[in-house]
């Protein structure tokens, strides 16, 4: 049997597309092994943000919805691999899910920044070639 969560999610050219996430009952693990962070309140943070270096690039690995409203989250710290597993009420889950999704548009935005630049030093040199005539039919 399978449980699932849905997410909808604002694509780029402004169309909006519903994911849904299938969750496999046999293969969840429903007593995880405790963490020996677990004993440090990882809470007092939002759970963007990690307690050993600061960092607020921390990102779920895993993550499964209980059925009493809480979630089960593995989250990891990029900058120290600092890792936590723990059960979040849905509360503490919405601001995290508005910190991934702000991370990712601003990861997207500087992708397309940073796309548009290279294709325009790419663009220039390939009209300073043409004008050079460095550019000839054998080249293709």
């Amino acid at each position: 049997m399978h449980d699932y969560h849905t997410k909808k999610i604002s694509l780029p050219s402004g169309q909006t597309i519903e994911i849904i996430y299938l969750i496999d009952n046999d293969q969840i693990d429903t007593h995880p092994v405790p963490n020996a962070d677990d004993a440090t309140p990882a809470t007092a943070l939002p759970l963007h943000c990690c307690p050993e270096c600061g960092s607020d690039l921390v990102y779920p690995v895993t993550w499964q919805e209980r059925g009493d409203g809480t979630w089960l989250l593995d989250r990891r710290c990029p900058n120290c691999e600092w890792r936590n597993t723990g059960e979040h009420a849905h509360d503490e889950i919405e601001p995290f899910d508005d910190a991934i999704e702000v991370g990712t548009e601003e990861l997207l935005t500087e992708l397309r920044t940073w796309t548009y630049a290279n294709m325009s030093d790419d663009v220039e040199a390939l009209i300073s070639a043409l004008d050079r005539d460095l550019i000839q039919p054998i080249d293709f």
